[in-house]
């Protein structure tokens, strides 16, 4: 159970990075800039776990870019955040750039490690006061969880296992989300 608690605290970033959003209140001269609320869902299949379906909440801000047509993309959940590349065209359309990475180092009372999403792909549209993502990611690293200690009798023996960490176990799947949202505000 603590496990699949450790996939849910390592997705909680990709979760935020990976899915597909809808947004009001866009207008043309801000090309959709500002900061969104979302509400997504991810299909998680990352071994050796088993698959899930997570909602959650993701804060997405739209900015520019330093590359002419492109946005920065910031995507926030749970305590994590990352920060994507997007090309913007007149239309609105976006096209995630790639190579992209978000490393994740997990950090949780039971649960620690590092976690990699890679993007493999990402597009969307902003127009309309709406924006809308699809992202899916391949996901590796590995994680560890809390062991709680305890006494327990064998033999008519009293053995103690103290408090520690499992070893790190690898981790390896992919991510694909999507969700949708209301504009919370533009730019200045």
């Amino acid at each position: 159970m603590r496990t699949s608690l450790a996939v849910a605290a390592a997705s909680s970033l990709v979760l935020a990075v990976g899915f597909a959003p809808r947004v009001l209140g866009a207008s043309t001269v801000d090309g959709g800039l500002g900061g969104y609320l979302l509400n997504a869902t991810s299909k998680v299949r990352v071994s050796p776990f088993p698959a899930s379906d997570q909602a959650g909440e993701v804060r997405v801000t739209l900015e520019r870019a330093r590359t002419p047509g492109h946005v920065s993309v910031r995507l926030e959940s749970r305590g994590y955040a990352c920060v994507l590349d997007a090309a913007r065209s007149r239309s609105g359309d976006l096209e995630f750039s790639r190579p992209a990475s978000c490393p994740v180092e997990v950090r949780r009372t039971d649960t620690r490690g590092r976690v990699d999403a890679q993007l493999r792909s990402g597009h969307g549209k902003v127009g309309d006061g709406w924006l809308t993502l699809d992202l899916r990611f391949d996901v590796s690293g590995t994680i560890s969880t809390r062991v709680s200690g305890r006494t327990f009798t064998l033999f008519q023996a009293e053995f103690t296992v103290p408090d520690g960490w499992t070893p790190a176990v690898p981790i390896r799947g992919t991510v694909t989300s999507g969700g949708s949202g209301a504009r919370q505000g533009a730019l200045p």
